[in-house]
């Protein structure tokens, strides 16, 4: 199985592709061009035909909501014009999920001038909230590049793409047919 993974939830790029269940391709690109042009011309230029691919999946966010919006819209395209199955995955959760931090633990990513920031406690998953400054139990994990000064681990880089492409596979291999791709839209993060 040969999955194409995407992430515009930034301003960067973050492409990956997973066969059978190992990473092949890890690609980063932080550019001023708008991911509308940028993303045809990066699968020509790495070589990469969506006709060859078994699935599609796209980070739903958080993020800007633009850029999440081209890159929802180009998978959803891919996958809707050569009829494969396409899954969302939630970059907050993600960073939950794949950092080797023991419970409780929270994950924050800065959008703008706000905070979103998810909690797991090991079997549960808080939703998704703006932080106002309440206090957290256990360790926070951030990027670096995101100024989350309080983080107790700061993570220099986070592949959103290819952690998206693992989950993905797993949920394949659980079964599951994918997301309906009329109804995939990117995570609405309104700060109230």
């Amino acid at each position: 199985m040969k999955i194409l993974s995407l992430d515009t939830s930034f301003s960067f790029l973050n492409l990956s592709v997973l066969e059978d269940g190992k990473l092949t391709l890890i690609y980063y690109e932080d550019s001023n061009k708008k991911s509308l042009e940028l993303l045809p011309a990066v699968l020509r230029k790495l070589g990469l035909e969506p006709k060859d691919f078994d699935a599609f999946c796209v980070s739903i966010g958080v993020g800007y909501l633009t850029s999440l919006r081209v890159g929802i819209t180009f998978i959803k395209t891919l996958a809707y014009i050569n009829q494969k199955p396409i899954y969302a995955y939630e970059n907050l959760d993600l960073m939950l999920r794949y950092t080797s931090i023991p419970p409780p633990k929270a994950a924050f990513l800065k959008v703008s001038r706000n905070l979103f920031y998810r909690v797991s406690n090991g079997s549960s998953l808080s939703p998704v909230k703006v932080w106002k400054g309440e206090p957290l139990e256990g360790s926070i994990v951030a990027l670096k590049s995101h100024s989350v000064d309080f983080a107790n681990y700061q993570l220099d880089f986070f592949s959103f793409s290819a952690y998206g492409a693992l989950t993905a596979y797993e949920r394949f291999l659980s079964g599951d047919g994918g997301d309906d791709v009329f109804k995939l839209e990117p995570y609405y993060n309104n700060p109230l």
